[in-house]
């Protein structure tokens, strides 16, 4: 069953936030720490799908999905600030002016106030899959809940966050290849891509919530990796 997927996920989610938590007590650096952020409800947002249809339509499964909608769009841009921090911590030159962490400071900002307008203007809509039942802004053919369900209506908010994130961590994924040898970063985000770019009416968005710990993995062994050799080279 679908929701049992979610729960599964959610349970990988929770062990990933508890690993990056030790991390972050043990290297305390702003590039665990400011990747590790989405990570705190992460595990929530699966698991608000995964109850859903034991909860039911009404106020209680609207408040949870209120909740997950708005720790996404708030926590996931802090990752650009991350990747900023990242490249400090390994040394680079470039990233070492105040203005380039500005701009990534900046990038992030935008995206969650642009993210955060939208949903405050949005109203969400019971959203069905299988077995799963959450709320969504828009209502499509294969998400509606009834026969008599309005299709389309409602607002589809893009995800041009993630995307533009999923394509930066490439990017800066292939810069530390090039230049101190970590593989890891591009190939872990390009197999999440893959993830993220299988269809949800015929999947549900099960595929698209598995490829976020692939990412989060791959991020954290990075910003471990580089917390590691920062610490190497301090002794």
């Amino acid at each position: 069953m679908l929701s049992i997927a979610y729960i599964g996920v959610a349970v990988l989610d929770f062990a990933i936030l508890v690993w990056a938590a030790r991390a972050c007590l043990r290297y305390r650096t702003n590039g665990l720490i400011f990747t590790s952020l989405p990570l705190l409800l992460l595990w929530y947002d699966n698991f608000t799908v995964g109850v859903g249809s034991k909860i039911g339509e009404g106020d209680l499964l609207l408040a949870m999905n209120n909740v997950r909608f708005i720790a996404h769009y708030v926590s996931l841009p802090m990752i650009f600030i991350g990747v900023g921090a990242l490249a400090r911590e390994a040394g680079f030159g470039w990233a070492q002016r105040k203005w380039v962490m500005g701009i990534f400071c900046v990038v992030a900002t935008f995206f969650i106030l642009d993210d955060l307008w939208q949903f405050y203007q949005a109203t969400l809509y019971p959203s069905c899959f299988a077995d799963t039942l959450r709320y969504t802004t828009r209502i499509a053919e294969y998400t509606a809940c009834s026969p008599d369900a309005d299709i389309g209506v409602g607002t589809r908010i893009l995800p041009y966050p993630a995307i533009t994130l999923t394509f930066t961590l490439i990017a800066f994924g292939f810069y530390l290849w090039y230049k101190i040898g970590w593989k890891w970063l591009p190939i872990g985000a390009i197999v999440a891509m893959v993830f993220f770019a299988i269809p949800y009416s015929s999947t549900g968005g099960i595929f698209s919530n598995i490829g976020e710990p692939i990412l989060a993995i791959t991020v954290l062994l990075t910003a471990t990796y580089i917390a590691r050799r920062r610490e190497a080279a301090a002794v």
